[in-house]
């Protein structure tokens, strides 16, 4: 068995131009097309059920009930879903009854098929608005702390190539999401729990709401007419349990059970959110086999593997999908690689300490680097050592040698234009689209091609969306303990067009969220604005003074008070990495 690394080691990795003219690996897009649709497609599943796909990052389905059309998902925005309407209207002109949405992800071109359907059903996981309300507000992930959502939407827009060019060797690959797109979501109208059955346009139809795969609302719908399931478990490449951009954690025993649930129903026509539709009893039975008993392999070797005492680092070796596993095409490591999610089990176990005591305290990087560099030599040394590695196509020891170059003199342009050569012919061999996306968007930085992208604020209309609460609270995690010692002082802002009141305690080096702040106090600050004046301020839009100059913010006595309050905390620019 060939070790994963290999690839990036002096292997003979033919390349070739992709979609777009992305340089890519021959054998990861021969990987892509056997299970992902890179080109649109209206695939007819059987008499009555027809497959879109190849139009953005989801696929879709339509089947034509005795009432009507039932459209299964909409898409990635509202652009997607004219797109998509104008695809299934080139099959059928009849009304369209229902809309279902497989989890909150493809809920976004909703719209385009109200606009001739508004009184359509949406039928959705009895948690679905809940996450497409989050998603209106500014953040849709972080999980126990949504406050970190800035730079969770920089690593998704990492992972979805937002950042690189749009055509060229370093453009996007498989899974791509275009910047700047309006969304046309809708509310689910009727929401549905675990084993519910429901007549809908004339079908009878039942729905599994209680495992989930990369979304906690993902809802699977079994059409026993049909002999048809729609789901979102089975995908075009390896279980996703956890992503590079950051999320909740992802149970690997929810997804493979949700396959077990499809499974046993036994359907002849599966139709995916993102894989081409497996059609055949036989052949739906043995995919979703060989799928499951990947994610049972690794669960169980990871825990076996834990047991046994391994580190993280160990595991990576000793969790090995077996060929008979690996071969199975939607097990390919086009999107993620395997090697992740033993380490990810392992974290959720364990967290960060890898059981080495030795490891517990370590030097900044800065000076570990520098102590390597000059064990090496210099830096001279290392450099010629890097050379070396680069020509014998060492790209993973190369891009460690330069990485300490760059870790002692950050902004030397020769070491960032040696490290964004190397992350980016690792990023062109790599078997899968999120490393190859992460490589090429820090390559574009380190050569300054593109802005570091940190931490991504969400729009102004999405604060709005949101209670007023929500972004005064999120405020608190700006305050700058340097500048802010052991003043204990307390501000209370008052959004006059919501009449609402909230409060923000400074002592300790800490900022308090109070979100009923009571009557004032002596010595209490005041600040009154209103909702949109908060939003453009946290957005950076309008600096301390502009927003204290807005008619009846401050009183002139305490103007002189507040403006330093507010200026212990970080600006918005500050906040993301500026």
């Amino acid at each position: 068995m060939t070790h994963p690394l290999d690839r990036y080691r002096g292997q003979d990795i033919p390349l070739m131009d992709g979609p777009r003219g992305a340089r890519v690996a021959a054998s990861t897009l021969k990987a892509i097309t056997a299970t992902f649709a890179v080109a649109p497609k209206m695939i007819e599943v059987a008499p009555k059920i027809w497959n879109l796909v190849g139009i953005g990052i989801s696929s879709r389905m339509m089947i034509e009930a005795p009432e009507g059309l039932v459209i299964f998902d909409t898409g990635d925005d509202l652009e997607d879903g004219e797109k998509a309407l104008a695809e299934f209207r080139k099959v059928s002109d009849k009304p369209i009854k229902a809309i279902i949405y497989s989890h909150n992800h493809y809920a976004h071109g909703t719209q385009a098929f109200l606009r001739e359907a508004p009184d359509a059903i949406i039928i959705g996981h009895h948690d679905v608005n809940k996450y497409l309300t989050e998603i209106a507000t500014g953040f849709a992930s972080g999980g126990e702390f949504p406050e970190a959502m800035p730079a969770l939407t920089a690593r998704y827009e990492r992972q979805f190539a937002l950042h690189l060019p749009q055509s060229g060797a370093d453009t996007g690959l498989g899974a791509i999401i275009p910047p700047g797109k309006a969304k046309g979501t809708a509310l689910a109208t009727h929401l549905v729990q675990d084993g519910q059955e429901m007549v809908v346009a004339g079908l009878r139809m039942q729905f599994f709401t209680k495992y989930f795969s990369d979304s906690e609302d993902s809802l699977t719908t079994w059409i026993p007419e049909l002999d048809a399931v729609y789901n979102n478990f089975l995908w075009p490449s390896l279980f996703n349990f956890y992503t590079l951009r950051g999320d909740v954690f992802r149970d690997p025993t929810s997804w493979r059970n949700g396959l077990r649930v499809i499974r046993d129903i036994a359907p002849k026509y599966l139709v995916n959110t993102h894989a081409l539709p497996v059609v055949g009893k036989d052949e739906v039975r043995q995919s979703l086999e060989l799928y499951m008993d990947a994610i049972s392999y690794m669960i169980d070797q990871t825990l076996r593997g834990i047991n046994k005492g391994l580190s993280p680092d160990a595991l990576k070796d000793f969790v090995r999908l077996p060929e008979a596993l690996a071969a199975f095409p939607n097990n390919a490591e086009i999107y993620s690689e395997f090697f992740y999610f033993p380490l990810h089990l392992y974290h959720h176990v364990f967290g960060w300490f890898d059981g080495d005591a030795a490891s517990v305290h370590r030097l900044p990087l800065a000076e570990e680097a520098a102590r390597i560099v000059k064990g090496f030599g210099g830096a001279a040394t290392v450099f010629q050592q890097y050379q070396e590695a680069m020509a014998a196509g060492d790209l993973v020891w190369a891009s460690r040698l330069v990485g300490w170059l760059l870790a002692t003199e950050p902004a030397k342009v020769g070491y960032r234009v040696a490290q964004a050569e190397t992350l980016r012919q690792i990023a062109y061999r790599a078997p899968n689209t999120i490393a190859r996306h992460f490589c090429l968007t820090q390559a574009l930085e380190l050569e300054e091609k593109i802005a570091p992208v940190r931490s991504v604020l969400p729009n102004l209309e999405a604060i709005l969306a949101a209670e007023p609460g929500r972004y005064v609270n999120f405020f608190r995690i700006r305050l700058d303990p340097a500048k802010a010692g052991e003043q204990r002082l307390r501000l209370r802002v008052e959004i006059t067009d919501k009449a609402q009141c909230h409060g923000l305690q400074v002592r300790n080096g800490i900022c308090e969220y109070l979100a009923a702040p009571g009557a004032a106090e002596e010595g209490d600050l005041v600040l009154r604005v209103t909702h949109a004046d908060w939003a453009r301020f946290y957005l950076g839009q309008t600096s301390v003074r502009e927003l204290l100059a807005t008619q009846g913010a401050v009183t002139p006595q305490q103007a002189t008070a507040v403006e330093p309050f507010l200026a212990l905390f970080d600006t918005a620019a500050q906040a993301c990495g500026a």
